[in-house]
């Protein structure tokens, strides 16, 4: 009773309501809200979604609505959603308040165009925004209280110029404090341990002006006379203090202060890290503290997976932070590559693979900056596709420069031997061979977010060598450079554009060993094309020239033929170039983790197979289809595909679900395995029928900035 109460106030306290609209003094404790939105008789500063965030009334979203419309199933729960008139008004508000502290002082809010229903009792509460004139910034005077060293002269007229700038645009208690932190935040860097600014408001040259007064009390220049770690029991003082861009004695430096804790976080002993300034007097020196919380020196992680590809995948971890002392870390993992499940597109079959390595990683090389690691390990492939069957050992060891976090130069080096099992019918294409490799790539560029950036780029160049270093089957030079570009587009939505361009070069004794017989040594260095990180509208490394194989061909009764194992392999190539280009705009009704993405993809790459007048493959003497590789690419013969997906926002990446479509396809990429191989065996004398489906693509996966 008391709701319909304070509900019936509001109501005729509010202007009056649409004509013809059933009243909302009808509603009552069973009303619920069936939507909340926004009518803005001015400007409209905010979206929708971040006035929302500042309710605490909540109406269904898509998922919710379609609960309600399924509640009935035992195995669903809808969430309900009931009218609180007295929370309404809070949230009025709230908005209100909002609107004040973002340099609105006359916003007013009010819901005098909400619609009520009584046939299913239920609500549309329609909120009407009235922003006003906003706050603007007339001028701004910093004062300080004492001189700074000469040296700082320059940056503090740049800094003073810059808050001058923002005359004339909208104010907020937000921008205060921002100035007040700008200017504490460049002297603090410089020397100033104890710099303070405090700001005082008043009225500017108009009614909705404000005039500024920063005043800055440097303090006294510092320098660090005690460094304090508390918390470390099992890792010496000598090595934490080791990894700190300063020492005892040095100019107090805020922004070093703040990097010393991120270092000592990185060596992944700790759980938790936090730096601060203990209580003392201000003068000339100043003590710095660091505590720390220790994690537990052992840890141990199992983690399962799926993918269309691949199938089940399991991974585990057993890992030691601080093997033998001074923060080196020792990990054995295991990879595990089922195939349970797998539905790989093409008719191919799946690929079971296991993975083990042991990986000593030493964090301190001369510098916090430079880690070093080396690393054994052994895998193991089953490739249906290929009919091989091998294991290979080897050693990696490797060198990582940080310049920034994110961003690094890395040189590696790895030797490996390779080793074909039983059952192997590539005969001379495949024996024991070696690979000494080594390769230096690096990443470079600034971005907004590194989860999920929408301004800013990154550069990946990386290049790989075999033979320059040790004795190695393979001799080559490999360079890829891999470009990302993120612009804004409106307040959420944004495009990216996404380069990847290689070139693989043979050489030495190499130069001769390109060839059809031979190339099943340069698979796993050669470029290709397709999957949900390149061009989406193939599978992965289906775009390009593809060989049709089968174990064989049987002669049915009724004058059909079937194939057994057909499946497609892709040849790749030494050049390679794609391009994707995506533009991502909001999700119409969810919240901001989810958006949609609508895209348009291309790649080529320079191997073509060398066919006859009536288009079948010319085959080598062992009765392998042949293809030419002369490292060149021809745009004409680039493949696009385009589409549209849903993208989620979780904490290690986007999460995206695309469908894509083929819009230039080749012959092989319409027709099925066993089709291509009739044709190619002189069985039939036509293709086959082209599959509609196989325009389409289907790709799942989590999409990583770094």
């Amino acid at each position: 009773m008391s709701r319909l109460i304070v509900f019936l106030l509001l109501f005729f306290l509010s202007p009056a309501l649409v004509s013809g609209q059933e009243s909302l003094s009808l509603s009552n404790a069973e009303t619920i809200v069936r939507g909340v939105s926004f009518r803005f008789t001015e400007s409209s500063t905010f979206e929708a979604e971040r006035l929302n965030q500042q309710m605490a009334t909540k109406a269904p979203g898509f998922f919710d609505k379609w609960k309600q419309k399924f509640d009935f199933l035992p195995f669903v729960t809808a969430k309900t959603f009931p009218f609180e008139p007295i929370e309404l008004q809070r949230d009025v508000v709230r908005i209100r308040n909002f609107y004040h502290r973002s340099g609105f002082p006359h916003a007013q809010i009010d819901y005098p165009a909400s619609q009520f229903r009584l046939a299913d009792n239920s609500i549309h509460i329609i909120l009407t925004v009235a922003e006003g004139l906003p706050l603007t910034l007339d001028s701004i005077l910093v004062q300080l209280t004492a001189p700074l060293y000469p040296d700082l002269a320059e940056r503090w007229t740049k800094l003073v110029q810059s808050l001058e700038s923002r005359k004339g645009q909208r104010f907020t208690e937000l921008q205060g404090l921002q100035m007040e932190n700008q200017v504490i935040g460049l002297l603090q860097d410089r020397g100033y341990a104890f710099a303070k600014a405090s700001s005082e408001t008043k009225s500017g040259a108009t009614e909705n002006s404000i005039l500024i007064s920063l005043k800055v009390d440097p303090g006294p220049l510092t320098t660090v006379d005690d460094i304090i770690i508390e918390g470390a029991s099992r890792v010496d003082n000598k090595l934490l203090l080791r990894e700190l861009p300063f020492k005892k004695g040095d100019r107090y430096s805020r922004k070093r202060f703040i990097e010393g804790q991120q270092e000592l976080f990185n060596l992944g002993l700790f759980r938790l890290a936090l730096a601060d300034l203990p209580d003392q007097p201000t003068d000339s020196t100043v003590d710095v503290r660091y505590t720390v919380r220790e994690s537990k020196p052992r840890f141990v992680s199992v983690e399962t997976g799926f993918s269309w590809e691949a199938g089940l995948s399991f991974d585990s971890n057993l890992r030691h932070r601080n093997f033998m002392g001074g923060a080196r870390q020792l990990t054995a993992a295991t990879s595990i590559n089922s195939g349970w499940l797998a539905s790989p597109a093409g008719e191919a079959s799946p690929i079971r693979s296991v993975s083990t390595s042991l990986s000593l990683r030493q964090p301190y090389v001369g510098t916090t900056k430079l880690s070093g690691s080396t690393s054994p390990f052994y895998s193991w492939q089953d490739d249906p596709n290929l009919d091989t069957r091998y294991y290979k050992v080897g050693l990696t060891t490797g060198l990582l420069y940080e310049i920034l976090p994110f961003r690094t130069i890395s040189l590696q080096h790895s030797f490996s031997r390779t080793v074909p099992l039983i059952g192997t019918n590539l005969g001379p294409r495949f024996d024991i061979y070696d690979l000494n490799l080594l390769s230096l790539g690096g990443t470079v560029g600034k971005v907004n977010n590194f989860l999920s950036p929408r301004r800013g780029f990154l550069i990946r160049p990386q290049i790989e060598t075999g033979g320059l270093i040790g004795s190695s089957e393979i001799e080559f030079v490999k360079g890829r450079l891999d470009l990302a570009v993120y612009l804004p587009v409106t307040k959420r939505s944004s495009a990216a554009l996404m380069v990847t361009i290689g070139k693989l070069i043979p050489t030495g004794n190499s130069r001769d060993q390109v060839s059809a017989e031979n190339e099943f040594r340069f698979d796993a260095i050669r470029f290709y094309s397709g999957g949900s990180t390149d061009v989406r509208g193939w599978s992965l490394n289906a775009l390009g020239p593809q060989i049709a194989l089968a174990d064989s061909i049987i002669a049915n009764t009724d004058g059909s033929f079937s194939v057994k194992n057909a499946r497609y392999e892709a040849i790749g190539g030494e050049a390679k170039l794609s391009a994707r280009l995506e533009f991502r705009l909001p999700f119409p009704g969810l919240g901001s983790s989810w958006s949609i993405g609508t895209f348009l993809d291309g790649g080529v790459l320079s191997s073509k197979l060398v066919k006859d007048a009536s288009g079948r493959s010319v085959l080598t003497a062992e009765g392998l289809p042949n293809f030419i590789d002369k490292g060149a690419l021809s745009f004409g013969d680039m493949k696009f595909g385009t589409g549209a997906g849903v993208r989620y926002q979780t904490p290690v990446g986007l999460l995206r679900l695309d469908l894509a479509y083929k819009l230039n396809p080749s012959n092989e990429d319409l027709r099925t395995a066993k089709d291509v191989y009739l044709f190619q065996s002189g069985v039939t004398n036509s293709l086959g029928k082209e599959r509609l489906i196989r325009r389409f693509n289907l790709q799942l996966s989590i999409e990583r900035t770094f």
